[in-house]
């Protein structure tokens, strides 16, 4: 997948702020998607892009007439003005594993990251976490435009021959940790 052709997470928290009229309004209370064995309860207060998101995914996807996109699960930011300091957003993505070729689980989970990061700089060394069955790779970005910086970090597993991120990004350490928090809701179910 080129760059070109990769809808990135921290690509699309920057849309027009008109796009916060297209909001869905609040999020869930709580996520839950059975095909990958998961619930996760996100930070309360945030507005729901999903259906904006998945359907620029798709369209940016069909006008370059390929598949390579990332299927955008949950979309959900704090605001438009991505530049306020309390700004904050969280997204699950998905993509099939075998795009990623033959690698390890561990490396075809930083390659996700690094997309979903977009053009986010890599900091430090990704870490593993397991929660229940699932192990992630826990990578961590920074993205610098002028004096504003937007922090995020990406947790990243493989889950039923799909690569699964939930990325979280916020303009301050302070508020990425508080939202990262929420992370401790996740919660694998049994799936078939």
């Amino acid at each position: 997948m080129t760059n070109s052709t990769r809808l990135t997470f921290l690509g699309c928290i920057f849309l027009a702020a008109g796009a916060l009229l297209l909001a869905q309004g609040p999020p869930p209370t709580e996520f839950i998607d059975a095909a990958l064995g998961f619930r996760y309860t996100p930070p309360a207060n945030m507005r729901d892009f999903t259906s904006v998101d998945r359907q620029s995914a798709q369209q940016k996807a069909a006008a370059r007439d390929t598949t390579n996109a990332l299927t955008v699960l949950l979309s959900l930011r704090s605001a438009s003005d991505d530049t306020a300091a309390d700004w904050h957003s969280v997204g699950i993505e998905t993509y099939p594993r075998q795009k990623l070729g033959p690698v390890s689980d561990s490396d075809a989970s930083q390659t996700f990251s690094r997309w979903v990061a977009g053009n986010g700089k890599a900091i430090g060394v990704p870490s593993d976490v397991t929660i229940g069955h699932f192990h992630f790779v826990v990578s961590i970005f920074e993205l610098r435009e002028g004096q504003l910086v937007k922090h995020a970090r990406i947790y990243t597993t493989v889950c039923d021959d799909r690569m699964l991120s939930l990325a979280f990004s916020a303009n301050s350490s302070d508020v990425l940790n508080s939202i990262v928090v929420s992370m401790k809701t996740f919660e694998p179910m049994e799936h078939k």
